[in-house]
C-alpha cells in the first residue's frame, strides 16, 4: 500500500480527547469483507493493545495472540466503549474478556474490470 493509500485526513471530525482515551486500551475490532454487491467474503476479527492513534496514518494495535502490528481506519465513530462481558473470536477458540472498546467496520472490494 502507497502512503497516498493510507492517508485518512478528512474522513470525519477528529476528537483529540477520545484519540488519546484510546492509547493503552484493549480493543477489539471485527472487519467484515464483501463483494461490490454486497456478499460476504470474509470475516477478520483483531484484538489487543492500543499503541498509537494518528488522525492521517490510523490506529495501530499491538495484537494479544501474536504481538504483532495491525492498523485500523482512525475512524474515530466506528469505535465505542465495550459492554463486559466474554467475547469469544468466531475464527478461534480465543475468548477476549472485557475488552475496553469495540470496533465495527465492513470493507467493500472495488469492481474489478
Amino acid at each position: 500500500m502507497s502512503e497516498q493509500d493510507n492517508n485518512f485526513e478528512d474522513e470525519e471530525e477528529w476528537d483529540p480527547d477520545f484519540a488519546n482515551e484510546l492509547m493503552g486500551q484493549t480493543l477489539l475490532v471485527g472487519i467484515t469483507y464483501v463483494d461490490p454487491e454486497g456478499e460476504l467474503l470474509r470475516r477478520l476479527q483483531v484484538f489487543g493493545t492500543v499503541t498509537a492513534v494518528e488522525e492521517g496514518s490510523g490506529i495501530t494495535i499491538r495484537q494479544k495472540s501474536n504481538d504483532e502490528l495491525f492498523v485500523i481506519a482512525p475512524i474515530l465513530s466506528a469505535i465505542e466503549y465495550a459492554a463486559p462481558g466474554v467475547y469469544q473470536l468466531s475464527d478461534s477458540d480465543v475468548i477476549v474478556e472485557d475488552p475496553d472498546f469495540t470496533a465495527l467496520f465492513t470493507v467493500t472490494s472495488p469492481h474489478r474490470h
